[in-house]
């Protein structure tokens, strides 16, 4: 069979489902790895993206758009657990909609829970890991009529008279070079580009538009709480500095960015590729400024954080993760030297770089002193933000694997949002993780005028939405998500979410 024929008979939808149709909060990203694929899958098959998750389209028409598609495969992606509902959700209506049509989804949850995603009756496969090449293989069986021939697929999963079949996981892709760029045709990348984002401080940029890409996969840290090695490994690959200097010029040169946001877990990984990304955007690219969503601070030094600056760097978020030493070494299993990373907040700082930095409280033996300290260093960084997560358990991490050995979760379902205290321990309820963790929030961060006028600009918002926010946050707990009203303002509305009060025991 050739590819022409091929290309007649197989028409497939990739689509990134609309989140908010349950109440959920969205991130209005451009669907990056959607538009890898086609890219990959384009030459063989007629592959659509669609996303009708930016403008927030009802439910009646996605499934109006998805009869006019008139696709024989529909491929949805996930990048959470947080939306396995949304998943399910969309399955079943697309199901309802187009009964012989065939439902992949691929992303984080197949690869992180294949066992629970599968047994889903209205989805037919799973892709778990890297779905460049494999969702092309697949799409051929799927051709060929030939269960069989998916089922011997390394990466799917699906299910055969009763029984779910989830294969092993094809190796990572190490040549990142050899992947195309991804082919945005079926968007408007100004579009999403010129979106303002409000409340994410990484995501908002200095110029727009703006354009997300990926430089490297994996990372080598292996934190306790993190499931980056489960999804993109412990090895980290690489793409060229030429490559990634080529894929900015042609954002650059045929849609207009002005702004690169990296969105790479180790970005400082190789410390040559990284200086020669920075010195080609110096001297191909001088009026782009950049950011990347985390960066190593074991990785950083006043050299690197200068080149950095002149490249167009306008923001550094360090995952420094806790303020006790302890922790860091024997519970988190992170390599941070807390004195070096004050060294570098305060070069960044002074080089006019803003600082942003995460840490986690709540981890398993954890004792209450620790937890304090954490907040007390975090006060004494004096950098622009520091946000403060509750630990949560994840599936497929390390910190999972602990909870339900040491009797604090039954099993992987019992996980609750990133604000939310799942797990109670002899030092710590997890109400009061919440109740300690949304009030230090507000007394670090909103010290001053002056400190809230800088979260102001870095959250996109204006200082009485500030104010409100942080009202918000201290009546809810933290527990709260926001959605845009659909007035052409685009006000945005706080919605309180409830407490479990049968997990939390209050």
């Amino acid at each position: 069979m050739n590819k022409q024929n091929i290309k007649k008979k197989l028409k497939v939808v990739l689509m990134q489902p609309n989140f908010q149709l349950l109440g959920k909060r969205s991130w209005k990203l451009l669907p990056y790895g959607l538009c890898l694929l086609k890219a990959c899958c384009s030459d063989e098959f007629d592959v659509t993206v669609y996303d009708p998750n930016f403008d927030s389209e009802s439910e009646d028409l996605i499934k109006q758009k998805l009869l006019e598609f008139k696709p024989d495969v529909v491929g949805l992606t996930s990048f959470s657990t947080e939306y396995i509902k949304e998943i399910y959700y969309h399955a079943s209506f697309i199901k309802s909609t187009l009964p012989n049509v065939k439902v992949i989804v691929g992303g984080v949850l197949p690869t992180v829970c294949p066992e629970k995603i599968i047994s889903c009756n209205d989805i037919d496969y799973l892709i778990m890991g890297e779905g460049e090449f494999v969702l092309k293989e697949l799409l051929r069986a799927i051709v060929s009529g030939n269960e069989k021939i998916a089922a011997g697929i390394r990466g799917i999963a699906l299910r055969d008279a009763g029984r779910n079949i989830i294969n092993d996981r094809p190796d990572f892709i190490n040549d990142l070079d050899s992947l195309p760029f991804p082919d945005y045709s079926d968007l408007d990348i100004v579009k999403y580009g010129s979106f303002e984002h409000r409340y994410a401080h990484t995501l908002i940029s200095r110029q727009l538009p703006f354009a997300t890409t990926m430089s490297s996969r994996g990372c080598p840290m292996g934190c306790t709480f993190c499931a980056a090695s489960t999804v993109s490994g412990k090895k980290v690959r690489l793409r060229s500095a030429e490559n990634v200097l080529s894929e900015i010029e042609y954002l650059a040169k045929n849609h207009g960015i002005k702004e690169i946001i990296f969105l790479d877990d180790h970005f400082l990984f190789n410390r040559r590729r990284a200086m020669d990304i920075m010195h080609g955007i110096i001297s191909r690219f001088p009026d782009l400024t950049w950011k990347c969503v985390n960066v190593a601070v074991f990785s950083l030094d006043s050299e690197i954080l200068e080149t950095m600056l002149k490249s167009g760097c306008n923001q550094i978020t360090l995952s420094i993760e806790s303020g006790d030493t302890d922790t860091l070494k024997h519970l988190i299993k992170k390599p941070v030297d807390l004195e070096k990373a004050k060294e570098i907040s305060d070069i960044a700082r002074s080089f006019g770089i803003e600082v942003v930095s995460n840490f986690v409280i709540g981890t398993p033996g954890e004792t209450w002193e620790q937890i304090r300290r954490t907040f007390k260093y975090a006060e004494n960084l004096n950098i622009d933000m520091v946000n403060f997560h509750i630990a949560t358990p994840l599936p497929k991490t390390e910190l999972m694997r602990i909870c339900i050995e040491k009797g604090l979760l039954k099993s992987e379902d019992e996980v609750a949002g990133y604000t939310v205290g799942a797990i109670n321990t002899p030092e710590f309820t997890g109400f009061e993780l919440q109740v300690l963790r949304a009030f230090e929030w507000d007394r670090i961060n909103f010290s001053s005028k002056e400190k809230s006028r800088t979260i102001a600009k870095l959250q996109g918002i204006t200082e009485e939405e500030v104010e409100e926010w942080r009202k918000q946050t201290r009546r809810n707990l933290g527990n709260i998500h926001y959605t845009r009203s659909q007035e052409d303002n685009g006000e945005l509305i706080f919605q309180s979410v409830q407490f479990n009060k049968e997990l939390h025991h209050v």
